[in-house]
């Protein structure tokens, strides 16, 4: 009888473990997938305008600016 809750007990932390474990490798591919889109989102070139003068930062000349228009408008 003991021997039956002991492998029970066994198999359950195995269980366990193993569902721990892919919960943790799953977080690590997304967290890797994001790092990676961070890396490449600053790729390419982006006309960016800055308007009149306020509260929101210009991304080119790190001046307070009222409106940031990115695009090729």
């Amino acid at each position: 009888m003991k021997k039956k809750i002991l492998f029970i007990a066994l198999f359950l932390a195995a269980v366990a473990a193993s569902f721990q474990w892919s919960v943790e490798h799953e977080n690590l591919d997304s967290l890797m997938l994001e790092n990676i889109e961070a890396l490449a989102s600053g790729e390419g070139h982006v006309n960016i305008s800055c308007f009149g003068l306020g509260s929101v930062d210009c991304p080119s000349s790190h001046v307070k600016v009222y409106l940031v228009q990115e695009g090729g408008y």
